[in-house]
């Protein structure tokens, strides 16, 4: 396994496997004049991974570790391995394929990736489980791990994640591109999005989020979970919820119920579209006003075109006048957007 970036190098991975030492030998430490069974050493992290099959299991391990799960991070962990399994099969990850994981936390998610992969490339912000996810993987040659956060910001992956992503595509060694991470509550809804306009030439993805948000994604016309997220994913990729996941199988024990989605990228959806930002300000400026007849909502999204001539284009793309953002088909978007774009050059 490789560690890269400037954070990487900085890890007190050597600090972690020490105190998980003194905590152990101090817990069988005994004063030298009384009989002591022979000493037994604790474990090494990555030993002590490997055999982590339980909720109960990894929150010992955290406490041994003096580590905690935090919130404001997303960090709910998937421990049952038999779902583990399931997202790599249903990933279709074969053994000439690149993978990308996205939030290793403590890598349980990429040792089975690596298992099935040619190589996979994963980053983890968290200092704490990147130290236990580097040990636990040490033993794995094909995994790279970056030390960092994925979002560069709301509208942009990280460019080392990226650049190393594609350093690895450009060699020519591999079949496909795929993306299967446990995403953190707290970026999912940054995160897909963000992929799926990265430029990137990925085959599938595979991800874990709250089933709010997979709601949202797949959702159609006329439901109350249909948004601007749904269109503009849609625009690209087909979407399929492949399972809910309880909040039981996580620990800590989330307040919401996810799902496993599965997003296949579609060339074709994307090339139907003229102007992609003319597309998303159209979706967007649709949905902020939600409650409110196209051409009112449109009118006040920023377009620069004059309300009888919005009008006028929503009536060519065969959207009724009265119609609301959420009545709206994606075909019709894509229309009225080409229309819109169009009357801009």
């Amino acid at each position: 396994m490789n560690t890269t970036g400037a954070d990487a190098r900085r890890l007190s991975c050597q600090t972690l496997v020490a105190t998980l030492t003194a905590v152990g030998a101090s817990a069988r430490m005994r004063r030298m004049d009384e009989p002591s069974p022979i000493y037994e050493p604790p474990p090494k992290i990555a030993e002590a991974m490997a055999s982590v099959r339980t909720k109960k299991q990894l929150a010992e391990l955290f406490r041994f570790l003096r580590l905690r799960a935090k919130k404001r991070f997303g960090q709910n962990f998937l421990v049952d391995h038999n779902l583990l399994s399931f997202m790599v099969r249903s990933a279709h990850v074969g053994p000439r394929d690149l993978v990308v994981d996205m939030g290793c936390g403590t890598g349980l998610l990429t040792r089975h990736l690596s298992e099935a992969a040619a190589r996979v490339v994963g980053m983890e912000l968290d200092r704490g489980l990147m130290a236990i996810c580097s040990r636990y993987l040490e033993d794995c040659a094909n995994v790279t791990l970056l030390s960092g956060d994925v979002l560069e910001s709301k509208h942009r992956l990280s460019a080392e994640l990226l650049d190393a992503v594609r350093r690895e595509w450009e060699t020519g060694r591999y079949a496909a591109l795929r993306v299967v991470a446990n995403l953190p509550y707290s970026i999912a809804s940054l995160v897909v999005p963000n992929l799926l306009e990265s430029g990137l030439p990925i085959a599938m993805m595979v991800v874990t989020v709250q089933k709010e948000v997979a709601d949202r994604m797949a959702a159609t016309p006329d439901c109350s979970d249909y948004g601007s997220m749904s269109v503009v994913i849609q625009a690209q990729a087909a979407v399929h919820i492949l399972r809910r996941v309880p909040p039981e199988v996580f620990w800590p024990r989330p307040q919401v119920v996810s799902a496993i989605v599965r997003l296949t990228p579609e060339g074709e959806r994307r090339a139907a579209i003229a102007d992609f930002g003319v597309f998303k300000s159209v979706v967007r400026g649709a949905f902020l006003h939600r409650r409110k007849r196209m051409a009112n909502a449109l009118a006040v999204a920023g377009l620069d075109i004059e309300h009888p001539e919005l009008a006028s284009q929503i009536a060519a793309s065969g959207i009724d006048p009265s119609a609301r953002a959420d009545h709206v088909g994606l075909a019709q978007y894509i229309d009225l957007a080409n229309r819109l774009a169009a009357r801009r050059k």
